[in-house]
């Protein structure tokens, strides 16, 4: 092979080498940024929705011992929530909704945890129109829980109005239902993310746990 020959195989040589390793470059670039991308999602997500709670008192009885709170994901809130019971209310918790970036509620759902203490059999649902958020119960309290029922506003509304649009769920009654009116409503421009109880052989008493919706 002549020399001018071998130049040209070597100059075709190092062309294609530097070809791959550029496709390698860009295609490490492309994973790496595929691996970064749900994480920054993640944290763009959060900024929706303070992590911070605040406990609004919706009342009961003085006994029972503290219960595991029912909270919801970050980023998510209530927008609706179930009951089962027996004779008094035995546990609660949350349907939950993501928040997206112009402040309305996401397609996507999530159940919490229980509060409260294991008992009952039927289990009532108490939900939110869609696109709406529960911002507190209202109801009837004594020794324990007798009724609740969701208060619900848009999101965006929370944020922006001093009044928001207000529609209630399906009220919740254990049988016989007496007690006293009652309500716990979160402050303005938060939502309910979450339920605190004690509890013993049935829900003595429940919070409401509040938590900033962000601009």
């Amino acid at each position: 092979m002549t020399p001018c020959g071998q130049n040209t195989l070597i100059g075709r040589d190092w062309r294609q080498t530097r070809i791959a390793h550029i496709v390698a470059v860009i295609a490490t670039v492309m994973v790496l940024s595929a691996l970064a991308a749900p994480q920054l999602r993640e944290e763009e997500r959060e900024k929706f929705v303070s992590r911070e709670r605040i406990a609004q008192d919706f009342g009961g009885g003085g006994g029972g011992r503290p219960s595991p709170d029912a909270v919801c994901p970050p980023n998510y809130v209530a927008i609706g929530f179930h009951v089962q019971t027996g004779e008094f209310f035995n546990q609660a918790w949350l349907d939950c909704a993501t928040v997206r970036p112009n402040r309305t509620l996401g397609d996507e759902i999530l159940m919490t945890e229980r509060t409260g203490s294991p008992g009952g059999r039927p289990v009532f649902d108490a939900m939110c129109p869609r696109g709406f958020a529960l911002r507190g119960l209202r109801g009837r309290t004594g020794a324990s829980i007798d009724e609740a029922a969701g208060v619900c506003s848009p999101p965006r509304e929370i944020i922006e109005r001093p009044d928001p649009r207000t529609e209630m769920t399906q009220p919740v009654m254990r049988p016989h239902a007496g007690g006293h009116p009652s309500e716990a409503e979160c402050p303005p421009g938060a939502v309910v993310t979450g339920f605190r109880s004690m509890s013993g052989e049935y829900m003595d008493h429940l919070w409401v746990l509040c938590s900033e919706l962000r601009r």
